[in-house]
């Protein structure tokens, strides 16, 4: 209805200016040599609104003919443009389903239209890297980290490069980089300590991480390897801190204090590992310094007083008992060791000791990995298997490694 009235009054308003304009009274005449042109002054008006028409619909069609190259210059770079992000899709797409021939052309394709931008420098450094082109994947991946807003990615790509290559040290520096252009990085943090794991740097692995456990197993293999007595006592308490249960952590602590002086205390820490979680390594630690068999029992009971009834008590006190030639003293608590819950072969071994019978070959304790489950023989701070830190945990119905 709005659109009606305006169209109405529009019409009205020219209507009544063309009514005037046919009313002007006078005429008009021009003079050119001896040509003359006499018309009536609305004629004249009329004919001066066509000469201004005719005279703008040229300077329009002027600046479009002008203005032709530099459109179809833009057209055409628009089209390019629009074929580069579609090659750059089909490139994406291709690297999420792995295929390297594919990845590869649609990157070249790109590169082609678009340049060498960011977003191409990394399909084409990914592209490259599925289909086995090291060289080319290592030099787009260094001109990405050269950019400013994506730099991260480009450290990224040379440490999982120089990772696959060996070459520890380069990596070492990328992962640097990386955390520098994008600090707080849970993947290059992860990175960094899979790098320190594989160097056996495990004083600055443990500056890259709060796990617990991680922290207990670190810190033990740091004190174990350190060669400076302060630094493995603080490395030490630092694993007891972390888990007072792992044994050797322990014996590290008691350790790094008798290189100290301190046997006293040595001892003191010992059996305190012995009440949290008895093991046989605390058992042995606490026993090395002890030289005759009988003595040896003695110390044993020292011990298994700080966890009186427990099968791993029981056990120490038996195979000492066995060693220093007390019969009776071994059966019993043998038999104590089995009635306190212990499921593996020691305590039968000792009793079939005592019969003159070998050994029972049944299942033995061992450390297990709680992450790939597989039993050693022996702790390590990092599992031999999976190569997983702090994953390994003393289990008595383990089967034998």
């Amino acid at each position: 209805m709005l659109r009606a009235v305006k169209f109405i009054l529009i019409a009205a308003v020219v209507l009544l200016l063309a009514w005037w304009i046919g009313g002007l009274p006078g005429s008009v005449s021009a003079t050119s040599g001896g040509y003359t042109v006499e018309t009536s002054v609305p004629a004249a008006l009329l004919l001066l609104f066509l000469i201004a028409l005719l005279f703008t619909v040229l300077l329009r069609v002027a600046g479009v003919l002008r203005r032709a190259p530099g459109g179809f210059s833009a057209w055409r770079g628009g089209r390019r443009h629009r074929l580069g992000e579609v090659a750059v899709q089909r490139g994406l797409v291709a690297l999420a389903a792995e295929d390297a021939k594919a990845a590869w052309a649609e990157a070249g394709r790109a590169k082609k239209l678009l340049g060498d931008t960011p977003l191409v420098l990394l399909i084409t450094a990914e592209a490259a890297r599925l289909a086995g082109k090291a060289a080319e994947a290592q030099a787009a991946f260094a001109q990405l980290s050269q950019h400013e807003e994506m730099g991260f990615l480009g450290h990224r790509g040379l440490l999982r490069h120089h990772l696959e290559q060996g070459d520890h040290e380069a990596a070492k520096t990328h992962a640097a980089a990386a955390e520098t252009r994008y600090p707080g990085s849970a993947w290059v943090r992860a990175q960094r300590l899979e790098l320190a794991l594989r160097q056996q740097d495990f004083s600055a692995a443990l500056r890259l991480t709060q796990v617990p456990a991680e922290v207990a197993a670190l810190a033990t293999a740091a004190a174990q390897t350190s060669t400076g007595k302060g630094q493995a006592l603080s490395f030490a308490k630092q694993a007891v801190k972390a888990d007072a249960k792992l044994a050797p952590a322990v014996v590290a602590l008691a350790q790094a204090l008798r290189d100290a002086g301190k046997p006293r205390a040595a001892s003191k820490a010992l059996r305190a590992g012995w009440a949290a979680a008895p093991n046989p390594l605390i058992a042995q630690a606490y026993l090395a310094p002890v030289s005759g068999l009988i003595e040896q029992v003695q110390a044993a009971a020292e011990l298994a007083a700080e966890k009186p009834g427990h099968a791993e008590s029981e056990l120490l006190l038996a195979q000492t008992s066995l060693h220093a030639a007390l019969p009776a003293e071994a059966r019993r608590h043998a038999q104590a060791a089995i009635a306190a819950g212990a499921t593996d072969a020691r305590a039968r071994d000792v009793l079939a000791s005592l019969e003159g019978k070998p050994p029972s070959g049944g299942a033995k304790p061992a450390w297990v990995c709680s992450a790939c489950h597989t039993p050693q023989e022996n702790w390590a701070a990092l599992c031999p298997a999976c190569h997983k830190p702090g994953t390994l945990a003393w289990q008595t119905s383990a089967p034998a490694a």
